[in-house]
């Protein structure tokens, strides 16, 4: 009777082998790295390599590439994928995959190394047929000709994009080609698990900042998405933060695993995790370094975990001003400012999305105080116990002769008064009330509605509506918000165009009665069109004259 049993193990069938020229995408950066990195791990100090078209700028092209390295030994381990003679300490170190030279699988190839020399085709890289190793002339290190289907100025620019952070000297024709120091401009570097880590406001060599192939592998160069540290004080700038990014530069691969055969993403295992937060705390050691610093919290919290020990944030608060409701509106007092401060003791901080915020600015603009200077809260200083024992501003009313403004009945005259109450919290006490006294409110809650109050006989309440700041502009800025539905609005300037004289006529009649509301009506019917025509008739007058009694017909007479 049969077992149900049955035992199984993974094998790599002889079929992959026919496969091996789809295992690298066959681009000229990937073929140099696998040269380079085969020179090096054979102990090179140098390479030299030439590169000969037959015609300028035309494919193919002949590729010779000589090391001074320790040369082969057994030819078979060149087409056998997966297998390698690299030393003891070589796969200690780096783990090598034995499938590089694979690279070239689809040249013709010329291998010389010591006094032996072999020709491999494409069909021998496949399995499909043999090549014989032969005796030849005493070559030191290893000499590879091939055929490239490329222009000399394309593999050019790929070994230089390779070269420059290989730790070989590599020469064309006997020149060395420029190399750099991957991590140069590395403000603090680390050596973690074999692999050294910088890090720096930006890099020298060509780095990017929005998408920056961060590690490097002996020339070889990929993109691993590591997070920024926002919190570094700019000494050249007070009250300005810089980001700290981080680059990885690879020493021993045999911790790190890369993506096989052609090593172009790094596997997400345990190892790898655990090295993020090695890196994470180098990080943080990084900020020891320095006499301060405005870390947000949970960076802070997650340094402490690390066993890495920081004071807390310094006092960088940026000063609050209410929004315009447009953000291409200019604010009307000025922009938020960001502020390095020595102590805490004067500041008050002001949600965000604080109902009537632009009649508390405007309240505080015509002389109520609050005793304390008004700063945006900051929530990723939450958690800082200096940060949370500050007061902040958490909600507001409006109230028109003591009446709540949505209570205030609609038509009524002018107020004699009006005031913002201000709700204040505090941890450790109760909810507090300060009411201050303010001019003018402009509800905002529905958008592009001219809809406002001020107390009666106001500083505005004059011929030229001289005052602590404009109403026209206030209102604009607490109220106006353009359209964008696409195809469906007119343009941004038209729009704030007609808004803008709406105001100015709603102002002038509010403020000024019917009669400048009219003389504002009809300066804006002559335009610059209309004074350019009557300039050129000579026109010094223009009168109106109703026809009758009531409607819409007028006379007009021009007088020059």
């Amino acid at each position: 009777m049969k077992s149900g049993c049955v035992a199984i193990s993974g094998k790599v069938n002889a079929a992959m082998l026919e496969k091996a020229d789809r295992l690298f995408r066959n681009d000229d950066d990937g073929v140099w790295i696998e040269l380079l990195q085969n020179a090096r791990r054979a102990g090179a100090i140098a390479v030299n390599i030439t590169i000969e078209a037959a015609e300028a700028n035309a494919s193919p092209c002949t590729v010779t590439i000589q090391d001074d390295g320790g040369g082969i030994e057994n030819f078979q381990s060149l087409v056998t994928l997966g297998k390698s003679d690299w030393s003891a300490a070589t796969e200690t170190r780096e783990d090598p995959a034995g499938m590089g030279f694979f690279s070239l699988c689809r040249s013709e190839v010329e291998i010389h190394s010591g006094t032996q020399r072999v020709r491999i085709s494409p069909s021998v890289f496949l399995g499909k047929s043999e090549a014989q190793v032969e005796r030849a002339p005493f070559v030191r290190g290893t000499r590879i000709r091939f055929a490239r289907e490329s222009t000399k100025p394309a593999l050019l620019a790929a070994l230089g994009r390779v070269s420059e952070f290989c730790p070989l000297e590599v020469r064309i024709d006997g020149q060395p080609l420029p190399r750099h120091d991957f991590l140069e401009g590395a403000l603090y570097r680390e050596m973690i698990d074999g692999i050294e880590v910088g890090f720096a406001t930006g890099f020298a060599w060509r780095w990017n900042y929005y998408r920056d192939d961060n590690w490097n592998f002996y020339g070889a160069r990929i993109r691993e998405p590591f997070r920024y540290f926002t919190g570094l004080l700019d000494a050249a700038k007070a009250g300005s933060e810089l980001n700290i990014h981080a680059r990885f530069n690879v020493l021993q691969t045999a911790h790190v695993k890369l993506q096989l055969p052609d090593r172009r993403a790094i596997i997400q295992d345990e190892f790898f995790r655990e090295f993020v937060r090695k890196a994470h705390a180098a990080a943080y050691r990084f900020f020891q370094t320095q006499a301060s610093h405005a870390l947000p919290f949970k960076d802070w919290q997650e340094a402490k975990e690390l066993g890495v020990v920081l004071p807390e944030a310094v006092r960088l608060l940026k000063s609050w001003h209410a929004d315009p409701q447009d953000e291409n509106v200019e604010p009307l007092f000025g922009y938020p400012e960001r502020r390095l401060l020595p102590d805490a003791s004067g500041v008050l901080l002001v949600e965000r999305g604080v109902p009537d915020a632009h009649t508390l600015e405007g309240a505080l603009q015509c002389g109520a105080t609050l005793q304390r200077e008004l700063y945006e809260e900051k929530p990723e200083y939450a958690g800082y116990a200096w940060y949370d024992r500050l007061p902040r501003i958490v909600d507001t009313a409006v109230l028109v002769d003591g009446v709540l403004y949505d209570d205030w009945p609609e038509g009524s005259e002018r107020p004699a008064k009006i005031q913002i109450e201000v709700t204040i919290a505090e941890s450790g006490q109760p909810e507090r009330s300060i009411r201050l006294p303010t001019l003018i409110h402009a509800p905002t809650d529905e958008l592009d509605e001219i809809s406002f109050v001020a107390v009666r006989n106001s500083p505005w309440d004059n011929d030229d509506l001289d005052g602590p700041f404009s109403v026209a502009d206030f209102l604009i800025w607490a109220t106006f918000r353009a359209s964008d539905d696409l195809g469906e609005c007119d343009s941004w300037n038209t729009q704030m165009d007609y808004y803008g004289k709406t105001i100015e006529r709603e102002v002038n009649a509010y403020f000024r009665g019917p009669k400048a509301s009219l003389l504002a009506i009809l300066r804006d019917v002559i335009d610059w069109d209309a004074n350019r025509i009557a300039e050129q008739l000579g026109v010094k007058e223009i009168h109106f004259r109703r026809t009758a009694p009531s409607g819409s017909g007028w006379d007009i007479e021009l007088v020059n």
